[in-house]
């Protein structure tokens, strides 16, 4: 139908008001799981350092004679190992005017600045304890900085890597520094791999509890419910009265321990450096290393507007990393990447 000819329209019209809903809608993912998972100790130092140590290997023939006159073996020391913590910082700088400005959504410009600086903080955190990124002492006068070694980079007894010259990194004891691994060919997920390292975790002497990996690798972890080795679930799920199809798996029940599968947002977002790793926690055997939490400081003034920044500092403790394992080199994001 046609319009009526010298209809008013709102295309014409100059006095409506604009509408902006008094809310707004963010659901990009801040959760933090890792960090929310492994304890939180003190550290008094920015290089703290720890012992390990490991039992001779069992033999069959330690049997003796009567009246036997002792000989003794050597001892071997403790291995002393250590870390540098790392500062991590979110800045935020708003005019006086946009602060008293009636907005939408929030009632202080500065105070929304601040909480979303302090999500996105939490979150580099998260990526930074489970990344590939080497441990290193820094330097005076700002040349380079201290950083800590992450998860990846720690793990080296129970790393399951692609191949094409894939290497592990570790605890360097003649740099004294957490070495990076050396990237393979990545590779699929696979009920195999996961054997292999929770057996090689097993043997080394870890108990590991969960399973952290990225969305994806969730799913290709669920995938497992189609091999032929798993035993298939015979449970009827119901939702209000509906049936419900069952195409999700939390917990693996292996040979050595239930280990829940936890998928963590935050290592798809980091990108294919950290969502190509499955990890397989000891949750007794980290920690997350705070040498001063998170503050916030009301920056001096040298204009018209007002700053803000949020710091701490902080490192990681594997304990000893190998009661960890970790699936390295997988298809992280997609089927192919």
């Amino acid at each position: 139908m046609a319009q009526v000819a010298n209809t008013f329209e709102t295309y014409d019209a100059t006095g409506n008001r604009e509408e902006l809903a008094n809310k707004i809608y963010n659901i990009t993912p801040h959760e933090t799981p890792f960090l929310s998972l492994i304890a939180h100790r003190q550290v008094k130092t920015v290089h703290p350092e720890w012992q390990t140590d490991t039992l001779r290997t069992p033999v069959t023939t330690n049997a003796q004679p009567e009246g036997n006159d002792w000989t003794f073996d050597a001892l071997t020391a403790t291995t002393r190992i250590g870390t540098y913590t790392q500062i991590a910082d979110d800045k935020v700088v708003v005019s006086r005017t946009q602060d008293k400005t009636d907005s939408a959504g929030r009632k202080s410009e500065l105070a929304y600045q601040v909480a979303k600086a302090g999500r996105e903080l939490k979150s580099d955190i998260e990526v930074q304890l489970l990344s590939n990124t080497a441990s290193q002492a820094g330097s005076g006068n700002g040349a380079t900085n201290r950083q800590s070694g992450g998860l990846r980079a720690w793990i080296a007894t129970n790393d399951d890597l692609g191949g094409g010259g894939g290497a592990s990194g570790g605890f360097n004891t003649s740099t004294n520094v957490v070495d990076a691994a050396t990237n393979g060919t990545q590779r699929a997920f696979t009920k195999a791999i996961l054997d292999s390292v929770i057996l090689n975790t097993f043997n080394a002497g870890g108990n590991p509890t969960v399973g952290m990996v990225s969305p994806y690798v969730k799913t290709v972890f669920s995938s497992f419910l189609d091999d032929a080795n798993i035993v298939p679930s015979r449970q009827n799920v119901t939702m209000r009265g509906k049936r419900a199809l069952i195409a999700s798996a939390e917990v693996y029940v292996s040979d050595f321990g239930d280990i829940m599968f936890m998928p963590n947002r935050q290592m798809a977002r980091a990108g294919a450096a950290v969502a190509r790793n499955a990890f397989l926690i000891d949750t007794d055997m980290v920690s997350y290393g705070v040498f001063d939490d998170i503050k916030l400081h009301k920056v001096a003034k040298t204009g018209d507007a007002e700053k803000r920044v949020l710091n701490t500092e902080y490192c990681l403790l594997a304990h000893n990393e190998a009661a960890h394992g970790c699936a390295a080199d997988l298809y992280g994001l997609s089927a192919s990447s």
